[in-house]
């Protein structure tokens, strides 16, 4: 599904009042009435509620006009506080502000009244801003938008919550925190990036008449991963399969004090359905991951003398990568000075796809154009602040523009680019973006990269696309975390637990 702007919203609404001659008006309406359906969905009978409409002086505000006038039809009790003069507001507002006063509902011009209104609703109905807000909030409208959320009543947010950049997530100045949020279309960004995924709260994408093929012919690049998109690319497996149609996938990692983020990738690898999974790892530690890990096997490697893995290990791992389909590099390698200059020296002359995270990640901060001359395939799996010391920017700056950054980042590189964190977002070097939904905060614990990391990896070894298998891995990932936080909470998930569920995250989509 695809995600929008406000811009590339903007240009479907035109395109379909100018081509196909949906007026303006029929889309409020449209939105409207769809906004009341979801409202009923959520709360039941609306029929005797005590509902307050808070409108802006935009579309926006006459969407909630629109919304006014079909539950006082169906039994409500209506008023609508609207935060401008009746002669400041759209054209097509103004249609629908002379309806509701021909109705002889209520409606209160100035904010003097709004207190009381809020106290007495049931519910309320934010109307305010849509899409287009780009300047911080203040006065009147700021004052509305801190008594809604003061109410603590329900609160059904219209396209967006008002005080919410659709572009990029970020609060301009407040905004309001929404129980639901009824959007038009398409969802935008800013529903899906943090803060404003927090504020939406539950997201419905309403059907207002815009053309199907409007938007499946639009130039949109940002997309919402969704079940049955991963359903698609999945392997089917033929009754009379074999392990080696599964691939073989190899993963550097390891070291004293962090053998078992090497093992989770493993575990997860095969949980994900790889055929042969082979760990790499420091010689003196071979018999740990023995005793960990019975279904992977093991290639002991050349050690320095902190036990990590040795640029003397270099020719025996691509000799072994001969006959490898994918390799993961990074997850509890250490720092090491010797092993970080291995890795280096790894990325530049491996051939097959390359899944790089963790420490490996960290063994290029200060030499990312490594990544401009590769001879693979590669994925790289930062979290914020692991890119953050690849390109030299704060990982606050990364979280306010998650987008941007994964896609300029793919671009510049030519690689993929998978940004961990709520909610992930994927970006190819084509400049498609792929944001996922799935996951939540019990995945906040130690080893979730790893597992991660492993699953992506699998995904390509069993003959998937590296674009297909981030999509796949980082969707089902996250939906295992899901599953077990369901089981376990999400205050005791562990790595581990996800694990586990990998299997049943398959079997659901």
């Amino acid at each position: 599904m695809k995600i929008a702007t406000s811009e590339e919203i903007k240009q479907l609404d035109k395109a379909a009042q100018t081509r196909f001659g949906v007026s303006s008006l029929i889309l409020m309406e449209n939105a409207g009435v769809q906004s009341v359906r979801y409202m009923e969905e959520r709360y039941g009978n609306l029929k005797d509620k005590n509902i307050a409409v808070v409108c802006g002086k935009g579309n926006n505000g006459g969407d909630g006009l629109v919304i006014a006038r079909h539950l006082s039809n169906k039994g409500a009790y209506v008023t609508v506080y609207l935060l401008s003069s009746a002669k400041e507001i759209s054209k097509d507002s103004k249609t629908n502000h002379e309806i509701i006063k021909k109705m002889n509902m209520p409606v209160y011009t100035s904010a003097s009244n709004i207190q009381a209104g809020l106290k007495k609703a049931d519910i309320i109905i934010d109307a305010i801003f849509g899409t287009g807000l780009k300047k911080d909030i203040s006065g009147i409208y700021a004052k509305a938008i801190n008594l809604i959320n003061k109410s603590k009543k329900p609160v059904i947010a219209v396209d967006i919550p008002s005080g919410i950049d659709s572009d990029n997530g970020q609060i301009k100045g407040c905004a309001v925190r929404a129980d639901l949020t009824v959007t038009f279309c398409l969802p935008k960004i800013g529903h899906l990036a943090y803060p404003g995924a927090e504020y939406s709260g539950s997201l419905k994408i309403a059907d207002i008449s815009i053309p199907k093929g409007l938007v499946n012919e639009s130039s949109i690049k940002t997309h919402l991963i969704t079940k049955d998109a991963v359903s698609e690319i999945l392997p089917k497996r033929r009754p009379d399969a074999h392990k080696g149609e599964f691939g073989h996938l190899f993963i550097l990692a390891g070291s004293p004090g962090l053998t078992g983020a090497a093992v989770m990738t493993g575990l997860s690898a095969l949980r994900i359905g790889t055929g042969l999974v082979t760990l790499g790892v420091p010689e003196g530690l071979n018999h740990i991951f023995e005793t960990k890990i019975t279904e992977a096997m093991t290639l002991p490697l050349p050690q320095t003398n902190e036990q990590t893995i040795s640029p003397a290990a270099k020719n025996k791992i691509l000799n072994f990568l001969k006959k490898a389909d994918a390799i993961a590099i990074g997850p509890g390698l250490s720092q090491n000075k010797e092993t970080a200059q291995l890795i280096r020296e790894l990325i530049r002359e491996i051939r097959i796809p390359i899944v790089i995270d963790a420490d490996a990640i960290n063994s290029i901060a200060g030499h990312a154009d490594i990544l401009k001359n590769t001879k693979a395939q590669v994925i790289i799996t930062p979290h914020p602040g692991e890119l953050s010391r690849l390109i030299n920017i704060t990982a606050d700056e990364i979280n306010r523009g998650r987008i941007a950054i994964a896609r300029k980042i793919s671009q510049q590189y030519n690689i993929i680019v998978a940004l961990k964190g709520a909610n992930t977002v994927i970006a190819e070097s084509e400049g498609n973006v792929y944001i996922n939904n799935t996951g939540n905060p019990g995945m906040a614990s130690g080893g979730t990269g790893d597992v991660l990391t492993g699953m992506i990896a699998g995904l390509i070894c069993q003959k998937v696309s590296p674009i297909n298998a981030a999509i796949a891995g980082v969707h089902l990932h996250g939906l295992a975390g899901d599953i077990a936080a369901k089981e376990k909470g999400e205050a005791g998930l562990i790595a581990g637990d996800m694990i586990e569920k990998i299997p049943e995250a398959i079997k659901t989509v």
